[in-house]
């Protein structure tokens, strides 16, 4: 056992060395990305996200919610069922003559023409 964890050890340099070259090149990358947002963000947005950085990191210690200042609120995505019911519904709002209905609704009045006569 313990010479599983010499060997460990012993190899550990090679490593760590691996890493720390990745890590190193990660940073100058991760400054470059930095630096084309910080220029495309408007100045007022900058400002406001300091001023609340700032009031979340100096009330951190007594109200431990103010670190929900840093978390990702990103609105998800419809998803494929939400977007055919919207279609489906934008083209039966409109009332649209045969000749301009969209292809799902040809389909799904197709699918009710043979359910119709299925169940004759």
């Amino acid at each position: 056992m313990n010479d599983s964890n010499f060997c460990k050890m012993i190899r550990m340099k090679k490593t760590l060395c691996r890493k720390y070259k990745l890590a190193r090149n990660g940073i100058a990358e991760s400054g470059k990305a930095f630096n084309r947002l910080n220029e495309a963000a408007p100045a007022h947005s900058k400002m406001e996200w300091l001023a609340r950085e700032r009031i979340a990191q100096s009330s951190r210690l007594n109200d431990p919610a103010a670190m929900d200042e840093y978390e990702i609120n990103i609105k998800k995505a419809p998803s494929k069922k939400e977007i055919e019911l919207r279609l489906l519904e934008e083209s039966n709002a409109r009332n649209a003559a045969p000749s301009r209905r969209s292809v799902a609704t040809w389909i799904s009045t197709g699918l009710a023409i043979e359910e119709a006569q299925i169940a004759l």
